[in-house]
């Protein structure tokens, strides 16, 4: 007895693929964590290179002024003052980047669901049709149970019952209630 069958693959789309303009933050996003992620490195680079290096420390412009080419610390540590100030301008661009995919996430997930509702309607018209029938089984288990009660024959032990279904006569059971949830006459 084959009430259901079993539904075609259904490939739930993310929110960037439903909508192009929260993919491209995403993107984004992406590509900021990969520069962060370099110049993180470089700041770690430097900052071990300063500490190894034992030379005397000359600024660029005293040197200059010296006659003499600039030491590698005093190099090392302009660059690091400008990947700091690279990672502080990064960092700023990701809290705005980060409000924008929130701002966007709204639109994104309204996509999305545009393009599921068609399969979610589907789907649950067919779990509404598997309720159905299981609503009339339950009705008739009843009546079959009332019926042997009637005569006094204590079925408990043969099967359990159905509980969770709750009342198969009451109006608020539960399968009548999600039916009726879902849209459809009871």
């Amino acid at each position: 007895m084959a009430i259901l069958k079993k539904s075609e693959p259904f490939i739930v789309p993310s929110l960037a693929e439903a909508n192009s303009v929260y993919g491209e933050l995403l993107a984004k996003r992406i590509d900021l964590n990969s520069v962060m992620s370099g110049r993180v490195a470089e700041q770690r680079r430097l900052e071990k290179e300063i500490a190894a290096d034992t030379s005397r420390e000359v600024r660029p412009s005293i040197a200059a002024l010296l006659g003499d080419a600039p030491g590698s610390k005093a190099l090392n540590r302009k660059r690091l003052a400008e990947v700091n100030s690279e990672i502080k301008d990064i960092e700023s661009a990701m809290r705005i980047l980060e409000q924008r995919i929130k701002d966007a996430h709204t639109a994104a997930n309204r996509d999305a669901c545009a393009i599921l509702k068609p399969e979610f309607d589907k789907r649950i018209a067919a779990m509404v049709n598997a309720m159905r029938v299981l609503d009339a089984a339950h009705r008739d288990f009843d009546d079959l149970c009332g019926a042997a009660e009637a005569e006094d024959i204590r079925v408990a032990h043969i099967a359990p019952k159905p509980f969770f279904l709750g009342g198969a006569r009451e109006a608020d059971r539960r399968i009548a209630a999600y039916i009726r949830e879902a849209g459809y006459a009871v």
